[in-house]
């Protein structure tokens, strides 16, 4: 024959233990001590109903869960931006001197800085 105060005490097992996987789902918990820490100061809810450590572990793996669920994932590495080389890039003295082939100044200057 059921009592009032065994179904008291079934409720506060079940409620004890749906929200412990409450808060584990949440992903605001990192482990199993995050939970009994918040559950603790819920009245009338004792943390020894999910103190085993297959409910541990489910609870842990949970929370791991959750927050991975929650965190950002990391954006894809940008390509790198094409790096000039030297040999792509001309010197200062290239540039120059290209110029003043063009102009054609390079070789009337080397002239008449020989004479």
């Amino acid at each position: 024959m059921s009592t009032g105060h065994d179904d008291l005490d079934a409720w506060k097992r079940q409620r004890t233990v749906t929200l412990a996987f409450e808060l584990a789902d949440s992903g605001r918990c990192e482990h199993f001590g995050d939970i009994a820490y918040t559950l603790q100061f819920e009245r009338g809810l004792s943390i020894s109903l999910i103190d085993d450590p297959a409910v541990r572990r489910q609870l842990n793996e949970r929370c791991a869960d959750a927050r991975e669920a929650l965190a950002p994932e990391p954006e894809p590495p940008e390509a790198p931006e094409t790096v000039t080389t030297r040999a792509q890039t001309p010197s200062l003295l290239r540039r120059a001197a290209s110029a003043l082939r063009r102009s054609g100044t390079l070789a009337s200057g080397l002239r008449s800085a020989a004479s």
